[in-house]
Formats: C-alpha cells, structure tokens, sequence
C-alpha cells in the first residue's frame, strides 16, 4: 500500500521536471476535469466508472479570483487532430474493483463494466467565451456487493465570460453532478460511497476596472449537497452562500495585490450546524511567464454556529496553472481551513486539501493523465448540546494514472488505474481500493 502511494507522488515531480517550453499558453474558460471517468474532460481521466468533482468546482471552491477558471475545454482524446466546436465522446469499457463498497473489513471485490457519453461545445471571440459540457455514464458491477450495484454520473456543466466594455467583465460558472463515487478535490464531501448524491456549485462575478491600476470583483457562490440514503442526509443535506468582494491593485503589468472579504452563510436541512463566516483575505496573483501563474491568498475565517459558539482560524489557498499549448497543462490546488464534517457527531473539520491534475500529449497519438489527491482531516468535537463526540484525526490519498491512444481520428484505445487510501482514528472509517480498467473510445 505504502510502496503504491510513494510510486505515484514521485511520478509526477519528475514529469513536472521534464516539461520544457514549446507554445505560448493558450486561454480558454473550462467547465470539468475529473479523477474519475465518466468526466467531460475525458478520455485522459480514469475509464473504471469511479468519478470525482470537477475542477471546476475547486477553482470555486478555493475562490481563486484572478479570473474565471483557466483550463481546457472539451474531449480532447485523440488530441492532436482538428478540433471543431462542437465534439462527441464516448466510451465503453470492463475492468475489476476490488473494494465497491469502501470498507476496512470484508472487501468485496467485483468486475464491472462502464460507459459514458459527453458532448461539448466550445466557443470564443474577442468579447465572449463559453463552454458548455454534458454528460452520462455510469457502471454496473456484477458481483453481489453491499449496497447499490451500479454507479451513475450525470453532469452538466457551463463557463461563461463576456466583456461588455474594457472596463466591464461578467462570467459565470455553474456545475451540476449528480453521481455515486466520492470526491476528493472539493471541499466538504463524503470520503466513501454512500449511495446517489446531487453536488452543485455555481459562482457569477462582475469585475470592473476604475483606474488604470485598481479594479474590483465582486462575486457570488452557491454550493449544495444533496443525498439520497436518508441516513446520511440527515448530516450532510445543506446549502452554502458566499458574497465575496475583491479589490485588486496592479503592482506591475504581471503581478496584482489583492484584499479580499467574503460572508459564508451555511443552511443544513436537518442538522444543528447552521453557520455564518467571516473572511478577513489578502494575497497577490502573479504570472511569470505566458505559459506559468499562480494565484494566493491567506488570512483568517470567522465562524459563528447558532448552538455550538464559535471558531476561528487561519485560512490559506493558492492554485498554480501551467500550460504549454495542447501539448501539456498541469494544475495544482491547495486549501487550508474550516470545512463542514462529513461525519454525525463532529461539529467541524480543520482540512487541509491539495489536489494536482496533470494531462500530457505525449506524441500524437498517446496522451496520458496523472491525477493526485491528498486530505488531512482535524474533526473537531461538540463543546455543548445532547450530541458528545472526541475529535479524531484522517488522512486521504488517491490517485489516477490513466493512458489514451488514438488509433485513428475517432477511435482510440485507453487504460487506467485508480488507488484509493483513508487512515483514520476511528477504524471503521479506514479503507483502501485498487480500480484497473480499459476499454475503447470514440470521439466525433
């Protein structure tokens, strides 16, 4: 297990290490990109069924607010021939699990077989760029495991930019998901399956440039979970609002200096979790080169829950973006801060979360992905109330290597594996999970 989880946090410092300049980075907006499979940035992410939140949904999430997310739009499988607006991918492919129902003890171990169907449509002119993702898939595992046999993965996903005037910008990005696989690159899921659940995160800002120099962004983020197995929704259903303004001062033409304030109001449908925040930021995005940006901000959150008192503590997130053309792009995220318990009897978690999302068009008609997550979890116990609880600590590792090759303009061949490692104080929370898959593509 060990030996497995190192093989992988070293690959990809030795691929980021090899990547030279070769193309000027090439801006888009994005909607999705996975660690699982039925992903509407597929065919380089995992074919085994299992799927993860979008990266959309990170860059929302970690508020990154230099500029509406940054990354590739549309099935790019066979990578490497013409593009045109509008693509159709789809896929079919076997391979075997050997934990469906995440458990510490009793694995039960199934092959299975998964499909998904994506289209995209990518649009962009000097004032206006969009893209707009929708997909389905799902698989069905053949052995007799705990719980639902199948997963589903249904997604649809926009980002949108328009520039009404030099001074005036608007966008927009909106995800829905509705699926069965946990996710680990955004904040406040379940680490296990627990059967169907609907994830949405939503986010319209307005960006205004006053001087030459200063400029502000003021945005809006909606997020929510919600579960169908009653036994876990009665904790985890809830809504999150957050108001954030930005004000933004041009230090140089490549770095800007930004303060930032945000209000999070957090509703549960049925839990006493009910929360307000605070957000005291600041931070600075720079871009070294045209291909190179980074993005940081740090400070402090305020929590006020309505029967439990209060928290605070530091807050700190970045994000990193590299892109060379088609050819290359990796992005990294990071976040550090209060997030809400995945689990009945916790008040809050301490989490800090990093996910890297790697693809690389290896020669014209291999292109592969590397994928790594990793979560370190601090739950925190009630200090008041009927509900008593010991705070404990978990620690997250997962990981996708997946790998495409094109054999002709529409129909491509592609494997993968996905490694999944939870350690945690409690012990029936522990589990491991190896997934391989393969199968066969096409993309129109």
């Amino acid at each position: 297990m060990f030996t497995v989880r190192s093989a992988l946090l070293l690959i990809v410092p030795l691929l980021f290490v090899e990547l030279q300049p070769e193309a000027e980075a090439q801006e888009a907006i994005s909607a999705t990109t996975s660690s699982g499979s039925a992903t509407t940035s597929a065919p380089t992410g995992d074919v085994s069924g299992g799927t993860a939140a979008p990266a959309a949904a990170t860059a929302t999430a970690t508020g990154s607010a230099a500029s509406t997310p940054a990354l590739e739009g549309g099935p790019s499988g066979v990578g490497v021939f013409s593009r045109t607006p509008v693509q159709i991918y789809a896929s079919i492919s076997g391979g075997y699990d050997d934990n469906v129902s995440t458990s510490q003890n009793n694995k039960q171990g199934s092959a299975f077989t998964s499909g998904n169907v994506i289209l995209d449509y990518t649009f962009g002119d000097p004032r206006l760029q969009l893209i707009l993702n929708g997909g389905a898939g799902g698989a069905y595992y053949y052995e007799q495991v705990n719980g639902q046999k199948y997963d589903i993965d249904l997604k649809g996903a926009l980002g949108i930019t328009y520039k009404s005037s030099p001074r005036l910008t608007l966008g927009s990005t909106l995800l829905v998901d509705y699926l069965t696989e946990p996710s680990f690159d955004a904040p406040g899921g379940l680490n296990s399956r627990n059967g169907n659940y609907l994830y949405t995160t939503d986010k319209v800002f307005v960006s205004y440039v006053w001087t030459q120099r200063f400029s502000t962004k003021t945005s809006y983020n909606f997020e929510a979970y919600n579960f169908d197995n009653s036994a876990v929704a009665v904790f985890s259903n809830r809504v999150s609002n957050t108001f954030g303004n930005e004000f933004r001062f041009q230090l140089v033409p490549t770095t800007s200096l930004v303060a930032e304030y945000r209000y999070g109001i957090i509703s549960y449908e049925t839990a006493s979790l009910n929360s307000t925040t605070h957000f005291a930021l600041g931070g600075i995005d720079h871009t070294f080169n045209p291909r190179l940006s980074a993005s940081l901000r740090g400070g402090a959150e305020f929590r006020s829950y309505e029967q439990d008192g209060d928290r605070t503590g530091p807050y700190l997130e970045g994000s990193v973006t590299y892109a060379l053309g088609r050819r290359t792009s990796v992005t990294w995220n990071s976040r550090y801060g209060l997030e809400e318990p995945d689990v009945a009897g916790s008040q809050s978690r301490t989490t800090f979360r990093t996910g890297l999302q790697t693809k690389f068009n290896l020669t014209s008609r291999i292109s592969s992905s590397v994928d790594l997550y990793y979560v370190h979890d601090q739950y925190h116990a009630f200090t008041s109330g009927p509900i008593m609880s010991s705070a404990f600590t978990e620690n997250t590792f997962d990981g996708n290597l997946s790998l495409h090759y094109a054999i002709t303009p529409l129909i491509g061949v592609q494997a993968g594996y996905h490694y999944t490692d939870i350690s945690s104080d409690i012990l029936f929370r522990e589990y491991s999970r190896n997934r391989v898959s393969a199968g066969v593509s096409l993309t129109f």
